[in-house]
């Protein structure tokens, strides 16, 4: 009995031993991994050095948009959200002066010792709904804020150009607020004007009405805000709009700001109502195109690089595409011919009065009509709506292709139209035509 309790003793002993020696093994094992180890805390910012730079990524575009769209929709007095369905006032002139205050940057107040009883002193009158259209922004990033300088202009809601705007938007990184400094259009007349200075203030959430709130960025918001930068340029500023045209589509199409301008003036009533009803996007290295297609069946198309540094087609049949010329290389001479139908169809929805004339047999145009002006008059008198095509007879005769079609109305406004076009296929995609009058 005592061999057995000193053996056991002695069993202890050795687990004791071999128990400590094991840890220690562990324990020097692990503690110079530790010590080697470096984690990835990326490259130091020099927050002294930042430098103002152009916005080029979305989210804080359309952020900073939004919070400028928001200052605008408070400082309009007549703001349905102000009022109640009857007409009738459902907050004090004191509340709206309050949420006007509580937008205004801290350097904006004290530089002009505002308050909520002289607020209104300090801001646009403004008392209908205006829409913001940014044109430029830059952006000066520090430690624990991010200033925007912000140049653009208002529209009303018939998208007529209002008046210049230009604002300072600060963003607290930290408490995720903004704060809003408005600037003299007088003193500030471009972007270059606007200097962002490296002063960082905290800015305090008032009542949520100034929380900074990052816009969720899809392809299908891109397209829509691409298309309608795009139509809101045009109705409002189309001399601006014109510049962001391709330059070769710009030439080729309307060929001068007189021309493309007399082609918004005729196509106002068209342009208000289109809207996107499909879309494609395309990545193609640091380009992405944005192709978008309207309730009349027109296309768009919207090369960008960074936000809204983006070069326009408003078709895609003037210049055509690569993937529509290796498709067409492959077609049959029947699906040749539907093609070119359905581009002449675009054409004339797309009001190309031009462009359907050039596609005209010479001779069959010298017989027909003098001039390009001549022929214009005949598509509006004939053709003045939007049209969708139904694919009749078809047959062949020599060189030529001839086929039958049936316009149909896309608003339903007129009667059914049907039409016999001859057509002749040249080199490549080029195709003249005629019409059985």
């Amino acid at each position: 009995m005592k061999k057995i309790i000193i053996a056991i003793i002695i069993i202890l002993i050795l687990f004791m031993i071999t128990t400590a020696t094991l840890l220690s093994m562990l324990k020097n094992s692990e503690e110079p991994e530790i010590e080697k180890v470096e984690g990835d805390v990326g490259e130091e910012i020099k927050f002294d050095e930042t430098t103002v730079e152009q916005v080029t990524d979305n989210i804080s575009f359309f952020s900073v948009q939004n919070c400028i769209q928001g200052y605008l929709n408070t400082i309009n007095l007549k703001s349905s959200s102000y009022y109640d369905n009857y007409d009738k006032k459902i907050i004090t002139d004191n509340e709206i002066a309050t949420r006007i205050y509580n937008l205004l940057s801290k350097e904006y107040i004290d530089e002009n010792s505002i308050s909520t009883s002289n607020v209104f002193d300090y801001i646009d009158k403004v008392e209908e709904n205006l829409i913001f259209v940014p044109l430029k922004m830059n952006y000066l990033f520090l430690q624990k804020m991010t200033k925007y300088a912000v140049y653009g202009y208002c529209i009303d809601w018939e998208n007529k150009y209002v008046k210049d705007l230009a604002f300072i938007v600060n963003v607290d990184e930290e408490n995720k607020t903004y704060s809003i400094t408005p600037l003299d259009i007088e003193k500030y007349k471009s972007i270059e004007d606007i200097k962002l200075d490296r002063i960082e203030t905290s800015i305090d959430s008032k009542e949520n009405s100034n929380d900074f709130i990052m816009q969720n960025i899809t392809d299908q918001y891109l397209c829509q805000q691409y298309f309608l930068m795009q139509k809101r340029l045009m109705l409002s500023r189309p001399e601006i709009s014109y510049n962001y045209l391709d330059e070769e589509y710009k030439n080729k199409r309307f060929g001068s700001l007189e021309n493309y301008s007399k082609y918004i003036s005729e196509n106002e009533a068209h342009i208000l109502k289109m809207a996107v009803k499909g879309y494609e996007v395309k990545r193609l290295g640091d380009n992405t195109d944005y192709m978008c297609k309207d309730q009349y069946g027109n296309y768009y198309l919207f090369n960008a690089e960074k936000v809204f540094d983006y070069k326009v087609l408003l078709d895609i049949y003037t210049i055509e595409q690569e993937t529509a010329i290796n498709a067409y290389n492959a077609y049959s001479k029947r699906q040749k011919i539907a093609y070119n139908v359905n581009k002449w169809v675009q054409m004339i929805n797309n009001k190309d009065y031009q462009g359907t004339y050039n596609l005209l047999n010479e001779t069959y145009r010298r017989n027909n009509w003098n001039n390009v002006e001549e022929f214009e008059n005949f598509i509006k008198s004939n053709y003045p709506s939007y049209y969708e095509i139904e694919y009749g007879k078809y047959e062949e005769n020599g060189e030529s292709s001839i086929q039958t079609i049936i316009l149909k109305d896309i608003e339903g406004k007129e009667h059914s139209k049907t039409l016999t076009l001859i057509i002749k296929l040249q080199k490549e995609m080029d195709f003249e035509m005629s019409i059985a009058l």
